[in-house]
């Protein structure tokens, strides 16, 4: 089994390096290439054929697919850490909070399936110790669902539920998204962003208001 080594970067705490215009091509097509056939059967020369590249031309801006795949993963990882980093967050009731959390990452989901796929389907080909690269990218996500799920809970807007635990079922649920939604299916985007969004807040809100809003 290949395995994709992750080499460290830096970036700035607010802006994501920029990729030169070829680079982001050659991420691209690798991208949708890999969700297409997956990452083990997909090849250099696949990509530079459909790049119209020869290899060599194609190594100027990548060292190997380990390589192209360690970029998209930690390009994707970057895009989840920029969800819902707006400072208001805090200060929205915990159902909105949530609601704006859910729909910032379907978004991400609908925009970048491709690279998001490879982040979340395709771990298992990254090195373990290299991944907490990737979660450093994911935590401040991650503690905004569930600081956003343990203040609800708090003042009684949700029910008792270990926060941890509906973290992973409420972030489950959206990169379920990446299984079953298909443009042209029966529901629109934006439908398919509501009604994750619906069926998510309706999960974790509390029984007495619920019945409330029945």
């Amino acid at each position: 089994m290949a395995v994709i080594r992750l080499r460290r970067q830096v970036e700035g705490s607010n802006t994501a390096p920029k990729e030169p215009a070829r680079l982001q091509e050659v991420l691209d097509v690798a991208a949708r290439l890999f969700r297409e056939k997956g990452y083990r059967s997909t090849s250099v020369a696949q990509i530079g054929e459909a790049l119209g590249m020869n290899k060599a031309s194609l190594y100027y801006y990548v060292g190997s697919k380990e390589d192209i795949a360690r970029q998209l993963i930690l390009r994707a990882a970057r895009r989840l850490r920029y969800v819902s980093s707006s400072p208001d967050i805090d200060q929205l009731p915990p159902e909105e909070a949530l609601a704006k959390l859910v729909r910032e990452h379907c978004s991400v989901i609908m925009d970048y399936p491709n690279e998001m796929g490879l982040l979340i389907q395709q771990r298992r080909f990254v090195e373990p110790r290299a991944l907490g690269e990737i979660t450093e990218r994911e935590r401040l996500y991650i503690a905004h669902v569930r600081n956003v799920i343990a203040r609800g809970i708090a003042d009684g807007a949700f029910r008792r539920i270990d926060p941890g635990v509906a973290t992973q079922m409420i972030l489950d649920t959206i990169n379920g998204l990446l299984r079953w939604y298909r443009r042209k299916g029966s529901l629109s985007r934006d439908e398919a962003i509501e009604e994750v969004c619906g069926f998510v807040v309706a999960g974790i809100r509390a029984s007495s208001r619920k019945k409330r809003r029945a």
